[in-house]
């Protein structure tokens, strides 16, 4: 098994290499590999997600300062890897869990796909309807983006998954929707949703949002909550999203952030403990104990997706410039539990968590 670490890792989680938690992140990341590669062992490493998550919010909210704290949980969930390695408990099962199918194995498209397929379709009714609805209300409602006038909108959600965001929309008050996305396992499970719930004016199509089957200036709004930043081409999907988007239309994009603190620097060492694990494991392995579909999507989002691209806020800028949006604004308010809200609101050590908060831009063209 793998002990050493090796210059990929270091690319996918730099905090291993340096800095004031790098020492303990990789006592637990080598910890995690004497595992072995039983599926009790994927269970194990997938345990460590919502420990490391919760630590964090713990820290946020009593406002404490989070290196020693992170450090110290990180250092005793190592103890507690190895000793369950020594305990030979993966005797007990025989069984290899199958490869996490990295890039390099696998097809992008499809493991991004299936992962998060899989991810949506357990959420709850009140996760997938309301949920969303409040989330991109407030994002734009605190920023200044009126919903009065979407009454005779068409929304290109681009990149839709399991079509939350797509519903939201439309129950904002958007004349149709369309939702676009590569998973054939979320966009199944959309349409049975909205025909269970009579919801008209809404439609689904497969495809990979690099290329987009629509004419150029046909949407009034387009939408890309969270996608492009596990594509193989960030900017080509930017220049794609900028060029169905109509004249004096209203794009939105958002692409996670660099730098982004603490809170980034923990998932990039998960996603270096879980990369060669099952995702279906992972994602049984947070459901047995109690942790709802919702928060199961929050915590394996990033942590077991392919490709995790983090980008400046100037990245993302140049490239929707180069794209020919104009009116580019980058979003300094979020829904209550957002990373850059945190930021607005100037609670302790906010920065330090969560580097510059979310990189969400609204432009037109």
């Amino acid at each position: 098994m793998q002990t050493e670490f090796t210059e990929a890792d270091f690319q996918r989680a730099p905090c291993l290499r340096e800095g004031p938690i790098a020492k303990s992140a990789r006592n637990l990341v080598s910890a995690s590999r004497g595992l072995g590669n039983s599926p009790w062992a994927a269970t194990l490493r997938a345990w460590c997600v919502p420990q490391l998550f919760h630590r964090q919010e713990v820290a946020l909210a009593l406002g404490e300062e989070p290196y020693g704290a992170l450090n110290g949980a990180m250092d005793n969930m190592a103890a507690m890897l190895r000793a369950a390695a020594a305990s030979g408990f993966e005797e007990l099962i025989s069984a290899k869990s199958s490869a996490g199918l990295a890039p390099e194995t696998g097809v992008v498209e499809y493991v991004t796909g299936e992962h998060y397929g899989k991810l949506f379709e357990t959420f709850s009714a009140a996760s997938y309807w309301d949920e969303p609805v409040k989330l991109l209300r407030d994002r734009l409602e605190r920023n200044g983006i009126s919903t009065a006038t979407l009454g005779d909108k068409e929304v290109l959600d681009a990149g839709c998954g399991g079509g939350r965001y797509t519903a939201a929309w439309r129950l904002l008050g958007a004349k149709a929707c369309i939702g676009f996305d590569y998973s054939e396992i979320g966009l199944q499970n959309a349409r049975e949703r909205f025909k269970a719930a009579g919801i008209t004016n809404v439609t689904f199509e497969q495809g990979t949002v690099l290329e987009l089957p629509h004419q150029s200036d046909r949407f009034d709004v387009v939408y890309s909550n969270g996608v492009l930043h596990h594509s193989r081409d960030w900017k080509k999907g930017v220049h794609e999203m900028v060029r169905v988007l109509k004249p004096g239309g209203l794009g939105f994009l958002y692409l996670i952030e660099n730098p982004g603190g603490l809170f980034w620097d923990v998932t990039e060492i998960l996603r270096v403990i879980t990369q060669h694990d099952n995702r279906d494991i992972a994602r049984t392995a947070l459901r047995v104990i109690g942790i709802p579909a919702n928060r199961v999507f929050y915590m394996l989002d990033h942590v077991m997706a392919p490709i995790n691209d983090r980008l400046t806020p100037k990245e993302i800028e140049d490239e929707l410039t180069k794209a020919g949006a104009k009116g580019i604004r980058r979003l300094t308010r979020g829904t209550d539990f957002d990373r850059i809200e945190a930021i607005y609101q100037k609670k302790p050590y906010a920065k330090e968590h969560f580097g510059v908060g979310e990189n969400r831009h609204v432009f037109s063209k």
